[in-house]
């Protein structure tokens, strides 16, 4: 059953616990795509109006379903005409997947990425 917020296992916590909100979670991979050669854009994902006053272009294009013991990812993502989308993919999982756990300390599961478009 998903939560909307994670535990995470950062050091230094003093007997106490860290909570992450998923939207922290968002904006980190939204960021981490965002930074990650080939990827041009994140794609806003069919939001009513009401929820489009409250994404910023940093996690327009990003959903996260916070579990347990982990994060999954979805990114929608616009990806550089020309380019190999295989590698590019690849590299945003691996650098969305090392940003969120090296600043956040949340473990991350799946990282689901669609290409909804190409361009330059």
């Amino acid at each position: 059953m998903a939560q909307p917020d994670l535990k995470a296992n950062l050091p230094g916590a003093l007997g106490g616990e860290v909570t992450v909100a998923d939207g922290v979670i968002a904006k980190l991979a939204g960021r981490a795509a965002l930074l990650t050669y080939g990827v041009v854009d994140l794609r806003r994902s069919r939001l009513t109006p009401l929820a489009r006053l409250f994404r910023d272009e940093l996690t327009s294009g990003v959903d996260v379903d916070a579990h347990e013991s982990h994060a999954d990812i979805s990114l929608h993502v616009v990806i550089e005409r020309g380019l190999n989308l295989a590698e590019v993919t690849r590299t945003l999982e691996e650098q969305v997947r090392f940003e969120v756990e090296r600043i956040a300390g949340v473990t991350v599961g799946e990282v689901h990425v669609r290409v909804d478009n190409v361009r330059r």
